[in-house]
């Protein structure tokens, strides 16, 4: 069973999230913890001291849980909870990465509908909470059935990091798996080529994925530009890819597509 991580607000994001956990749990054996962040910030600069400050901080807390509780109610999760929700205080990011490292979670799940924009998409995955979770990020950008799952290599992936996390997370999963190695062109559309212009990571990730029984139904080598591409992915309901880098056109596309990403480190 995976131990996952969601963080919850009370925004569309969050909604569609907690949908997408449910229909996660429906194709792979996990259960998720809910966690919710208040930041003290944004309600009081200042509460006092001792029974002051414990009376704020509880009150804080309760209207947080109502909020979760209020969110999970309302969306009916068809995801497994273990136990009550989790209410942080404090620093967003900071609270959040002590809870995964604390806790051993084995996947972070949040929504997030704006990644269409590179610069917001990159901010995003460089964020103290992304650059240094200890569990891979799974960010939600649409509400889509995660029945065909692709890998996605390329540029600056290393199948040695890509394929073990996956084969942790996939762990008893029944969805159908790609493989995409996506190559950067200037064309008039994507095209498809020989899958030995893959190199050398191609293989091996798919013979890593044999190796350990995973059927791979399709392994294909796209290239194209990062807004020509995206438009392909919209068949699956979940990638996973390792982290890229600023320069990377791997990083417009994972911008561009509408599928949920889990990125792995």
């Amino acid at each position: 069973m995976i131990k996952g991580l969601i963080v919850l607000d009370e925004n569309l994001a969050s909604s569609i999230a907690l949908r997408y956990a449910g229909l996660l749990s429906e194709y792979m054996p996990i259960q998720f913890k809910a966690a919710h962040v208040e930041d003290p910030a944004t309600k009081r600069q200042s509460a006092g001291t001792g029974w002051v400050q414990r009376t704020w901080e509880k009150g804080i807390e309760e209207a947080g849980m109502q909020t979760v509780q209020r969110l999970i109610k309302t969306e009916k999760a068809g995801c497994e909870f273990m136990g009550a929700p989790r209410i942080l205080i404090g620093d967003h990011d900071d609270e959040l990465l002590d809870t995964l490292w604390q806790g051993g979670y084995e996947l972070f799940l949040e929504g997030n509908l704006n990644t269409s924009n590179v610069s917001d998409f990159y901010s995003l995955i460089t964020s103290k909470l992304y650059s240094k979770s200890p569990s891979p990020m799974l960010v939600v950008k649409n509400l889509v059935s995660p029945a065909k799952t692709v890998l996605i290599c390329g540029e600056g992936v290393d199948p040695g990091i890509l394929v073990p996390q996956f084969l942790k997370i996939a762990n008893g999963a029944t969805f159908a798996v790609d493989i995409v190695c996506y190559k950067f062109q200037e064309n008039d559309a994507p095209v498809l080529v020989d899958n030995s212009e893959g190199g050398a990571a191609l293989t091996r990730v798919a013979e890593m994925l044999a190796e350990n029984g995973v059927q791979v139904q399709k392994c294909r080598v796209i290239c194209g530009t990062p807004e020509q591409t995206a438009d392909l992915f919209r068949e699956y309901g979940l990638a996973v890819t390792t982290f890229p880098t600023r320069k990377s056109m791997r990083l417009e596309l994972l911008a561009h597509i509408p599928t949920p990403v889990v990125l792995c480190r």
